[in-house]
């Protein structure tokens, strides 16, 4: 079926309509996480060098505002078409967006990526950017969301957590927008199974927000937002009806000096404008002088969850988010700087809860993650050459619960004693083991990483890029059994050496 799917746009998009167009990004990649381990060796396994590469082979400080790993082989297909209505003033708008992207099995995904239609008023006397907007996204609304760096973004389609359908999250927005202001109220609908009916209910969300230049160099903005996340699982389970609710705002301050305030191209819609188009795909562009912009973010969320310590109960959790980044150019040199803080609630923000739907119990300790990052490059014109270096110390987010002597817990059933507990991202754990050389307790360590980096442009559609990245991480465990039989978390080398190397071609 997706192979017909597949066809069938192939052969819309063969006779080049000037509203139709295709941006893909091939890779073809050589990799290997680590060659310091070979396969059984780590957890996650690390197999030899191969042909392909996913997260597993990107470090804590990449991707920043993106949800791609970078390695993917992609295609955004999307039939565009732009006109003027019957009506003076209003401007129809609308875009078939589909992303096609190629699994490493050889497989092949079709999604939706935020199709929309939008109408666009201008009253007369006001400016070409300027206008009243309604859009709406009739399959899904992931790329409106709030927040303004992708890694701290929320309120996307995940927010109704991995229980709402497979039909995707619909929604709209509305947004005014003058000359130094702007202003948006909008919405999304999700269907989720309610477990004490058995039957699949509507769930709200509701988004709002706006942005100001105070001055040609100075932005602030900020948003806000309420979910219903439907009830929580475990209590329903128990006749008990208990509704989790999340609501949040966001905020971000940018001066730059040079160069416009930029978005994560995922917050994006496709149109068929070549000035988007060429500024994501081109080359970097080394104008000369100095030009810069440095934005500070932050977050407060808070949904209700159940209360581990009481039954039948629920209680509020918060959680919070903050990031600064600094870019800067000057001639063919390029500096980047970015810090981040996330508590481990907000990591666990869409899940929501570690465990899913349920607080963390009185006494636990909680510590959050938090990275900080420098990089530099230079461009070498003539060879097309632009080599580079990043360095970065992360903290990662971790929790060890109460001790069981005080009524406590610690997953996962079975170890002996508390444990501390690492957590990368959503769901993605390491638990170490009880003891650490000679001490009663074992706690989460900090992270070192440093990468050598070079992009070759070949042309103006395909580049070659290299990676070399050295990774000291004392929080790497993987289970293995005991003299019981038992199997119990033990640490693995800390060290890391990692390459990547990829053909990427973008059209």
């Amino acid at each position: 079926m997706q192979t017909l799917a597949l066809t069938g746009l192939t052969a819309l998009s063969a006779p080049a309509w000037a509203g139709d167009f295709v941006d893909t990004r091939l890779s073809f990649v050589f990799a290997d996480d680590n060659v310091l381990a070979g396969a059984g060796e780590t957890t996650p396994n690390s197999p030899n060098a191969r042909f392909g590469a996913g997260n597993q082979n990107t470090q804590f400080y990449d991707n920043f505002n993106t949800k791609f790993s970078g390695f993917e082989s992609l295609s955004n297909v999307v039939l565009y078409k732009r006109m003027p209505a019957f009506f003076e003033g209003l401007t129809t708008e609308a875009a078939l967006t589909l992303l096609v992207l190629e699994r490493p099995s050889g497989g092949v995904d079709i999604l939706d990526n935020s199709s929309y239609v939008r109408l666009n008023y201008q009253p007369p006397g006001w400016g070409e950017k300027e206008g009243l907007s309604l859009t709406g996204f009739p399959v899904s609304a992931d790329r409106f969301r709030l927040g303004y760096a992708y890694r701290i973004s929320w309120g996307g389609s995940p927010i109704f957590t991995n229980r709402a359908t497979a039909a995707g999250v619909p929604g709209a927005k509305l947004q005014l927008t003058r000359d130094r202001w702007y202003a948006y109220l909008g919405g999304k609908t999700a269907l989720v199974l309610n477990d004490l009916v058995l039957e699949q209910e509507t769930l709200y969300g509701v988004m709002g927000g706006a942005g100001w230049d105070i001055l040609e160099t100075l932005r602030v903005e900020a948003g806000g937002g309420f979910f219903q996340k439907g009830i929580v699982p475990g209590l329903a389970n128990q006749g008990i009806e208990a509704s989790v609710n999340a609501a949040g705002v966001s905020g971000q301050i940018v001066y730059h000096v040079g160069v416009p305030v930029g978005t994560s191209i995922d917050f994006r819609l496709y149109k068929n404008d070549p000035e988007i188009y060429q500024r994501f795909f081109a080359p970097e562009q080394y104008p000369g002088g100095l030009s810069y912009s440095v934005s500070l973010e932050g977050s407060y969320l808070t949904q209700t969850l159940e209360d581990p310590d009481t039954f039948g109960a629920t209680k509020p959790q918060g959680a919070t988010a903050a990031a600064l980044q600094g870019r800067a150019k000057y001639n063919l040199w390029r500096f980047n700087v970015l810090a981040l803080y996330r508590s481990l609630s907000f990591i666990q923000f869409d899940v929501p809860g570690l465990p899913p739907f349920k607080d963390f119990p009185s006494g636990t300790e909680l510590k959050p993650e938090m990275f900080f990052a420098v990089g530099a490059d230079y461009h070498l014109p003539r060879l097309h050459l632009t080599p580079g270096f990043i360095l970065g110390v992360q903290q990662p987010a971790s929790f060890r619960s109460p001790d069981p002597s005080l009524g406590g817990s610690n997953p996962p059933i079975g170890l002996t004693g508390t444990r501390t507990v690492v957590v990368r991202d959503a769901n993605q754990l390491s638990i170490l083991p009880a003891e650490c050389d000679g001490n009663d307790r074992c706690d989460a360590q900090a992270i070192f990483s440093a990468k050598a980096t070079f992009r070759w442009d070949l042309s103006e559609s395909v580049a070659a890029v290299g990676e070399v990245y050295y990774t000291y991480d004392t929080n790497r465990t993987t289970f293995e059994d005991d003299v019981t039989g038992v199997a119990q978390p033990n640490f693995e080398k800390p060290h890391a050496l990692g390459f990547n190397t990829l053909l990427q071609a973008r059209f």
